[in-house]
């Protein structure tokens, strides 16, 4: 999943650098070297991994420092399904030519196999950096960053926590002077009152937005769960101004800036540019340069660093929110799992997404993953996808690849189903009946009410490659949407085969079951999820549950689960955004 680009094209290259940039290496040694490797590389090329082995084997023990044999082993080892074995081969070919992108990109895939996702996301961001014209390795990365963005968010919607991040992520997509930020934070807020900053978040919305009363309502509140969240602090400056309180004002600003003077830095784009302080209130310390740089429009404000070693915890001073001195402490121990989740999210919070994505992985216990490392892992994610594939564009490269990586940023990070879907056509022209192609298409033409398109597009991809899941979740949505469930239930009944911890997928299967009358496999697939949790902020999956326990004559569970309906309906009719989303979940 995790390469967009055939291997058919990387070969080729590797060749040409065997050739050209190797040729005289491998010629200057043992004359068996060269002909072991020359023989591995035709299987290689042929895709037969597998018989290449024995004869790079064989040239590792002639000469294990040799560049092309360690890539090829990691390669091929790679492709015949040992991950594992592959590092040490590609690691080993990285250090012999620190420049190349090759065994940095292959390192990636290696370790993201193994779900190693921090030191995979590490060699993907380092490729990048070594090959910055480099349009496969920018789409190799952006595919991973894509991949882990699409396993979090599923990952999140199958719990209350998740899904108010899931809401916080689709607010902080939209633009500043988007109506329903507003909307899908207070969305976010009722589902997880105590999330880390979603308050503050709330706050500067409305602050935004002229709201100035619920900014005040918000930021008190904001401080009442976290008397240290610096954004409640930024904005409570903000309302001081408002009020021609520049004293208090520039003590909040002042107090900000010595603590993290990053966060204060990146809060002068947010400041209303007419909000400034008269010449005889400007004050002193860092709040006058904070005021110098609204005032001059820059992008980039340089404040007094606040880096210094501190002899505090590390606890400290994370709940102090001192976030650079945070990134100055040493890298943690590889089993200290909270604090690579504390660095990380310092580093997110100074908006370094580069340096935020490994020590955010490595923070994130696989077992019970914490929600707000993965809101900011996610949100970094899409951030540098997005920056990468900018990178790209302005390259000007036109190859099938590079659109596809777009139709991807459109499609699944900006919700632009229709803008999608034309760049997979243009990506289809350039490589006809691609069934990994095919399939994003459809799942676009359904994103963008092209239901009847989106079928015959899928339907294509299953002919050409009856094993592409993502067309048969599409044909699952397609034929729940028509309310055939009959048709749908075979595709959902293997979507949850293959990943049985999909909750989203089995809450689906348990609807079409109990639509058709399967009662017992409808109650088998709803009831655990909504007992763990699973949001239901309408009630109407509780009441679907009640009407399958109710036929099953299980009178006492079917009427604890119409009670909560009823709770949750009534509960959701008075939300002021009750009317803007039919679906209620994003």
């Amino acid at each position: 999943m995790w390469r967009l680009r055939p291997d058919k094209s990387n070969g080729l290259r590797i060749f040409a650098l065997i050739a050209v940039l190797g040729g005289c290496s491998i010629a200057s040694t043992e004359p068996d070297l060269k002909s072991l490797v020359e023989r591995a590389f035709d299987f290689h090329q042929k895709g037969q991994f597998a018989e290449a082995l024995p004869f790079l084997r064989r040239a590792y023990a002639l000469d294990p420092n040799d560049y092309f044999v360690n890539l090829l082993l990691g390669i091929d080892s790679l492709r015949t399904g040992q991950p594992k074995t592959a590092v040490p081969y590609l690691k080993k070919a990285s250090r012999l030519r620190p420049k190349e992108e090759f065994p940095l990109d292959y390192l990636g895939e290696a370790y993201a196999r193994q779900g190693a996702y921090g030191e995979a996301a590490e060699a993907y961001i380092k490729v990048v950096r070594v090959a910055p014209g480099s349009s496969e390795s920018a789409v190799a990365f952006v595919d991973f960053a894509l991949s882990r963005f699409a396993s979090m968010s599923a990952l999140l919607r199958s719990s209350k926590k998740g899904l108010a991040a899931e809401y916080r992520l689709r607010a902080i997509a939209l633009g500043d002077s988007d109506a329903s930020r507003s909307s899908l934070l207070q969305r976010a807020a009722d589902l997880d009152p105590t999330a880390s900053g979603i308050w503050s978040d709330l706050a500067r919305v409305a602050l935004a937005s002229g709201d100035f009363t619920s900014a005040e309502a918000y930021s008190r509140q904001a401080l009442e769960a976290d008397p240290d969240d610096l954004s409640a602090w930024i904005a409570d400056a903000q309302l001081a101004a408002r009020e021609h309180d520049w004293k208090g004002a520039i003590q909040r600003l002042n107090a900000v800036a010595q603590r993290s003077p990053g966060m204060l830095s990146h809060a002068v784009v947010q400041w209303p540019s007419p909000l400034l302080p008269p010449p005889t209130s400007t004050g002193s310390g860092v709040a006058a340069r904070f005021f110098s740089c609204v005032r001059e429009a820059v992008k980039s404000c340089d404040l007094a660093s606040a880096g210094k070693a501190s002899l505090e915890s590390s606890a400290t001073l994370f709940g102090e929110q001192r976030w650079e001195q945070m990134t100055n402490l040493p890298a943690p121990q590889p089993n200290q799992t909270g604090a690579w989740l504390r660095r990380g999210i310092a580093f997110a919070r100074l908006e370094d997404c580069e340096e935020a994505i490994l020590p955010l992985e490595r923070g994130l216990l696989k077992s019970a993953p914490d929600t707000y490392g993965m809101f900011l892992l996610s949100w970094c994610y899409s951030r540098e996808a997005g920056r990468t594939a900018d990178q790209v564009r302005q390259s000007g490269s036109d190859e099938a690849p590079v659109h596809v990586m777009r139709g991807d940023i459109l499609l699944r990070l900006q919700a632009k189903a229709e803008m999608a879907g034309a760049e997979y056509q243009l990506a289809l022209a350039r490589a006809p009946n691609d069934p990994a192609v095919l399939e994003r298409l459809a799942e676009a033409q359904f994103g963008s009410g092209k239901p009847e398109a989106a079928r015959e597009t899928a339907q294509a991809t299953l002919k050409i490659d009856p094993l592409r899941l993502g067309a048969k979740r599409t044909l699952a949505k397609i034929e729940m949407q028509d309310r055939d469930y009959s048709t749908a239930l075979p595709y959902l009944r293997e979507l949850v085969a293959r990943d049985p911890q999909d909750i989203g997928t089995r809450v689906e299967l348990g609807r079409a079951c109990a639509q058709i009358g399967a009662l017992d496999e409808a109650r088998k697939n709803l009831a655990p999820a909504l007992e763990r949790g699973y949001p239901d902020e309408k009630g109407s999956l509780h009441y679907l549950l009640g009407g399958v326990l109710k036929k099953m004559g299980r009178t006492a569970e079917a009427d604890q689960a119409l009670a909560t309906a009823a709770q949750l309906s009534e509960a959701f009719q008075q939300k002021s955004y009750r009317d803007q989303d039919p679906d209620a979940q994003p």
